[in-house]
């Protein structure tokens, strides 16, 4: 493979909406966290929690999150499922669990968006076509959840094994656009950045964030979730992960 600057070496993916979607019918962010905020609710009333009812406590978790998720992705506070449920309970005046079943209801949390998955299509045979390519991959997600949860929905459908790095924001307190996740992934890649592309559906975290940090950057149009930014001007555009193929090529130079 050609090492010299301008070829790709590296490709590193998002994880959410490039190569899984977790949105299912649910066509806005946050009301695609109602699964999540519905099986909280369940379990800390039946442990005993004392609450308002479940409409009070969507409406909370819909309140907090966007500003929460704002603070993660500007790197002023970390943000995970735990601390978010916690914020909801407080701001419902709501006496706290036991770290124990606190840690259980994140976890239920997680499960019940996590079930209901389902892998972006083609995703895998295009992570096995780099691979044997010769490209080194890596992956960036933005994500309150914790690494396990992804870790059980890429095994359960087979993207785990092509990847020699991960970063998961939550765990790593490093959020897209920042530039410190791409720097990491980068450095554990050995890659420069005008080496490595990074492919991603979110303009204001995956092309301004993989931009600022001097990689190429391919906007997967996967949905319309997301409104236009300005200043997010990516590489090249596709609408499938096949098309990723040859646009690695024209990048690179090959």
């Amino acid at each position: 493979m050609n090492n010299n600057q301008g070829s790709v070496n590296a490709i590193v993916f998002d994880l959410g909406g490039t190569l899984i979607d977790y949105a299912g019918n649910h066509t806005s962010w946050p009301e695609l966290e109602k699964p999540g905020l519905t099986a909280a609710y369940n379990l800390f009333f039946h442990s005993g929690t004392i609450l308002p009812d479940l409409k009070q406590f969507i409406f909370a978790g819909f309140e907090i999150l966007p500003q929460r998720w704002k603070l993660a992705t500007s790197g002023i506070r970390n943000l995970t499922v735990a601390s978010f449920l916690l914020e909801i309970l407080d701001h419902l005046e709501v006496q706290h669990p036991d770290n124990d079943t606190l840690e259980l209801t994140a976890r239920t949390y997680e499960k019940a968006i996590c079930n209901s998955a389902s892998p972006i299509a083609e995703g895998k045979e295009v992570l096995a076509e780099l691979k044997s390519r010769g490209y080194k991959l890596g992956l960036i997600s933005n994500t309150m959840f914790s690494r396990e949860a992804h870790l059980d929905d890429m095994r359960r459908f087979g993207l785990d094994s092509y990847f020699d790095s991960m970063l998961f924001s939550a765990e790593s307190n490093k959020w897209k656009p920042n530039i410190a996740p791409f720097s990491s992934i980068l450095s554990d890649l050995k890659e420069l950045p005008a080496n490595s592309v990074f492919v991603g559906d979110d303009p204001a975290a995956d092309i301004i964030g993989g931009k600022a940090a001097g990689m190429n950057v391919v906007h997967f149009l996967s949905s319309n979730r997301f409104p236009s930014v300005n200043g997010a001007n990516p590489d090249a555009t596709i609408h499938t992960l096949p098309e990723l193929i040859p646009v690695i090529a024209k990048i690179s130079g090959r």
